[in-house]
């Protein structure tokens, strides 16, 4: 896959073999990403920053034993949402209050610059689709957001989410099943326009 030009999988060669350059790289390409990847878990803007920099700072020490990978941001946002979450749990065990993953919260808000259509528009859309994803699951908001924001494929899901393929097919079957009970037949157009910024005729 290339981002801006550049082959990551070459860069993630590069960065085994020891290249600062190439390491530097994927950083300055995946750290702003991992950042508001790592909102939709919290909003403590300094543990997510941990997150982030822990993440490099171990891919940097243990890169004589990381190996090759076909999808360099499906490993960085594996790797990366386990170490996240390990920091939510400690914290968490630090006031007493157990916390899993399964109670971890994934929060999924809409941006206005997300959807390119006219404005008296954007607002009635937004508010609906925003009603009917706080109604889902944090995993169905996870799956939907990785499947239509982040592009990624059923497999990189299953991985990503530690469940199996066919897994990833049902709760994605069933988030948006339950999108199509709140919103009706403007489903998938509203997931069109919101994740994919398709101009439509209005």
């Amino acid at each position: 896959m290339k981002i801006g030009g550049v082959n990551e999988v070459y860069l993630w060669s590069e960065y085994l073999k020891g290249d600062e350059n190439s390491f530097k790289h994927i950083y300055e390409l995946y750290s702003s990403p991992l950042l508001r990847y790592g909102f939709k878990f919290t909003q403590d803007e300094d543990l997510i920053a941990e997150a982030v920099q822990d993440l490099f700072v171990k891919l940097w020490k243990n890169r004589k034993t990381i190996g090759e990978t076909p999808s360099v941001k499906n490993y960085l946002y594996k790797s990366f949402r386990r170490v996240l979450i390990e920091k939510l749990q400690f914290s968490a065990r630090t006031i007493a209050f157990p916390i899993t993953d399964e109670i971890i919260q994934f929060n999924f808000e809409l941006g206005h610059d997300h959807v390119l259509i006219r404005k008296e528009r954007l607002s009635q859309l937004q508010a609906s689709l925003e009603k009917a994803l706080s109604q889902m699951s944090d995993k169905q908001r996870e799956v939907i957001y990785l499947k239509y924001y982040e592009d990624m494929s059923y497999e990189e899901i299953a991985e990503m989410m530690d469940i199996t393929t066919k897994g990833a097919y049902k709760l994605l079957y069933r988030a948006l099943d339950s999108l199509r009970e709140n919103l009706g037949g403007f489903t998938m157009l509203l997931l069109i326009l919101v994740f994919q910024k398709l101009k439509m005729p209005w």
